[in-house]
């Protein structure tokens, strides 16, 4: 059937039948009309309807305000704003790190040839040696067209370096590089490179390359304006991505699953709490969690109808989750 076209004041009166209150219906009418219906709506009235109802159509928890879901949907707006931060603090490291290695091995144009990477393929692979060697060759041509794009768009350290030199040096190109094209970079370096450079974050390459893969999607979600608070890091029909299992899992007593796998802090915003904790400098992660902190405190004063921990586990956050600071 066809969607139907609803007036904010058609949507005011579709939300009062469904036991939603709205005590200022101009507010309210300001803030659908600014925020779209199916954004704020649809995006976020998940944790306060009514699992038990069994009608045809969807029910509020009684006494649920328009406030609670609007404060919710505010919430995750500055949640976005503050983990784009400290994802883009982290994206920035990794860039130098791995540009710097790379380049003070390999020279500074040496990233745009094959025998500088991992030909050799892993019994998980599952591919041929002439599937791994295109799948580095496809990453290399994402390089020159990385290139050709900025020379069109003409961005003036790109241009420089090409029109002086005849090419762009790893430190250079890295900045215009996308968090997902470095972590597909990184996972395809040699197994030494890769021990190089994880060692600057005290992690292994089977953790690097974790890290970078879920840092990448939540990034994109950030980027993209999507909601952030219930995201879970799923990606190639609905397979989860999660990060390695580390000793601070351990250290914050997280529950296993019978795969043993904790059931917090694996593939939710939880991970990338964790992921900061484990590469940020201190002073950066101490920062970023008293933001957070402050962020929680203020949405619990916004809710009645649910609690804080309602939307803390759809976050992933274990229920002792501020241990971790003291860690």
């Amino acid at each position: 059937m066809d969607k139907i076209y609803f007036s904010t004041d058609e949507q005011i009166r579709l939300l009062r039948s469904r036991g939603m209150t709205i005590a200022n219906t101009a507010s309210a009418k300001l803030v659908i009309d600014l925020e779209n219906y199916y954004n704020l709506i649809n995006g976020y009235k998940q944790p306060f309807l009514d699992s038990t109802y069994s009608g045809s159509d969807e029910q509020y928890l009684a006494g649920t305000k328009f406030e609670e879901l609007y404060s919710l949907y505010s919430f995750d707006r500055e949640l976005r704003n503050l983990f784009i931060r400290y994802i883009l603090e982290l994206e920035n490291n990794v860039k130098s790190v791995v540009a710097h290695d790379f380049s003070g091995k390999y020279g500074h144009d040496n990233y745009l040839k094959i025998a500088n990477f991992d030909t050799s393929v892993k019994k998980w692979e599952k591919i041929t040696t002439a599937q791994k060697i295109g799948a580095i060759s496809s990453l290399i041509s994402s390089l020159h067209h990385e290139i050709a794009r900025q020379l069109s768009k003409n961005n003036p350290m790109i241009s420089h370096y090409m029109l002086e030199y005849g090419y762009v040096p790893l430190w250079v190109l890295v900045n215009t590089l996308s968090l997902g094209t470095i972590g597909i970079f990184y996972s395809y370096l040699k197994q030494k490179d890769q021990n190089d450079i994880g060692r600057h974050f005290l992690l292994k390459p089977e953790e690097m390359n974790s890290f970078l893969q879920v840092l990448t999607i939540y990034r994109n979600a950030c980027a993209h304006d999507e909601r952030l608070y219930s995201l879970k890091s799923l990606r190639n029909n609905m397979k989860p991505n999660s990060i390695r299992t580390l000793p601070l899992h351990g250290k914050l007593g997280i529950p296993v699953n019978r795969s043993n796998n904790p059931i917090y802090g694996k593939n939710d915003l939880f991970a990338i709490i964790i992921i900061f904790k484990t590469m940020l400098p201190k002073k950066s992660f101490d920062t970023f969690f008293s933001a957070l902190k402050k962020l929680t405190d203020e949405l619990a004063t916004s809710l009645c109808t649910i609690s804080l921990q309602t939307i803390e586990r759809e976050m992933g956050f274990p229920p002792n989750w501020t241990d971790i600071s003291k860690i």
